[in-house]
């Protein structure tokens, strides 16, 4: 039986409970393993700057996992469509021996309406994918709200 060395850890960040939660366990399994960790937040080509994950928000996840002996990077990436996301981060999960993210528990309209990325991404990655959960129903309404106020 072949044990696997896991030494770079990528970690999908989005401004979710979910996504905070698999932050966590990135940097809980990094320490433990001693393996780099990078995070990663996608961006779409046409997205509004106040939906963007800031650089600050990045610098503030790297240096959680720094203040844990991490060795910690981070990346934008961008995408076309929510559809695109697990394409391009299968592409960039070739150098990567674990992938972690993060997934809300919505209402099944909700699932209804919108693709799963980590679903997609289960299916297409050439990595074992770890999906941290978490109830989000605060974060939709969120969205929902601020989206109407536009």
């Amino acid at each position: 039986m072949m044990i696997m060395m896991i030494k770079r850890i990528l970690v999908l960040v989005k401004s979710t409970r979910g996504s905070n939660r698999a932050i966590d366990f990135a940097c809980e399994i990094g320490s433990q393993l001693n393996a780099s960790i990078h995070l990663v937040t996608v961006d779409f080509i046409d997205m509004d700057e106040k939906n963007r994950v800031s650089d600050q928000l990045m610098e503030e996840t790297v240096s959680r996992c720094r203040e844990q002996d991490i060795d910690a990077t981070h990346s934008v990436i961008s995408a076309q469509t929510q559809e695109d996301v697990a394409i391009v981060i299968q592409k960039l999960a070739e150098d990567y021996d674990l992938i972690i993210m993060g997934h809300c528990k919505y209402e099944k309209i909700y699932k209804f309406l919108h693709d799963s990325v980590a679903e997609n991404l289960i299916k297409l990655s050439p990595c074992p994918v770890v999906v941290a959960a978490a109830e989000c129903e605060d974060d939709i309404r969120n969205t929902l709200s601020f989206s109407r106020s536009d």
